[in-house]
């Protein structure tokens, strides 16, 4: 703001003044700075019979509460065909910065594949950077894949993701448990993309307390432009929210926030 000058009032001149403004924090990520905890992921126990079948190791309130991973991002996507004869068409996201209770600034990209016979399953992958002073190149991925019913105006709304074993640094070690990225989908995945127990498949794990195993979902929401550029079939606003169990041991993580 400025002041009038009450001794220049001929001219009316103003002169520059400095106004109190009320302090506001800025939400920079979805935890807390408590070294070793993060804020919980809100409705995670649907996955948990999942992620951990009866007849298996059992995580206690706490583990789950540890083991939950949530993420939100905002980017940009454009749609374009698909790369084979079985995909309809591709979806290219990506974006910068998301945020997680486990990492301040993720960045990232996906592709999203819609099958082009009716009742096929969705898929896809998604890779998030994490931004750390100490790495900032550990690569985090999830395959994605999922039915098709859910889309608007013929995007995918709601996927479902399994942590990918080639995810690097602190990410690395699916085990040998399931589900591990050789077991996915099949074995969590029905025919038409719907999650199931890998009980169900006749596919129970003798033990599924390994490291980095994790399951969730994905919910996009899709907002197009009016005008998207050439050579796509549309582009525009894309909001990302994942959210379910990662089993991140936290010792290897140089982008937790106690490091930070």
């Amino acid at each position: 703001m400025s002041k009038r000058d009450a001794r220049d009032r001929r001219t009316r001149r103003l002169r520059p003044g400095i106004e109190g403004l009320e302090v506001r924090e800025v939400l920079s990520s979805l935890g807390p700075t408590l070294p070793g905890r993060h804020y919980p992921a809100l409705d995670v126990q649907q996955f948990v019979p999942i992620l951990y079948p009866p007849g298996t190791p059992q995580p206690t309130a706490a583990e789950v509460a540890r083991e939950s991973f949530t993420a939100r991002a905002v980017g940009r996507y454009t749609v374009g065909p698909g790369r084979f004869s079985t995909q309809s068409i591709s979806i290219h996201g990506y974006g910068k910065p998301a945020t997680s209770n486990f990492s301040r600034r993720l960045h990232f990209q996906f592709y999203i594949f819609e099958p082009s016979s009716p009742g096929g399953k969705v898929t896809g992958v998604v890779n998030f950077l994490t931004g750390a002073a100490l790495n900032t190149g550990a690569s985090f991925v999830l395959d994605l894949s999922g039915p098709t019913g859910t889309e608007v105006h013929g995007l995918p709304t709601h996927l479902y993701w399994v942590h990918d074993s080639t995810s690097g640094t602190m990410f690395t070690g699916a085990g040998s448990g399931i589900p591990g990225f050789g077991n996915f989908p099949g074995n969590y995945v029905n025919s038409d993309g719907t999650l199931t127990s890998p009980l169900a498949n006749g596919a129970a794990p003798s033990s599924v307390n390994n490291w980095n195993l994790g399951l969730g979902d994905v919910r996009f929401q899709f907002i197009p432009d009016a005008h998207h550029p050439a050579g796509t079939l549309g582009s525009g606003r894309v909001i990302m929210v994942l959210h379910g169990l990662l089993n991140a041991s936290g010792a290897l993580n140089p982008a937790d926030k106690a490091y930070n």
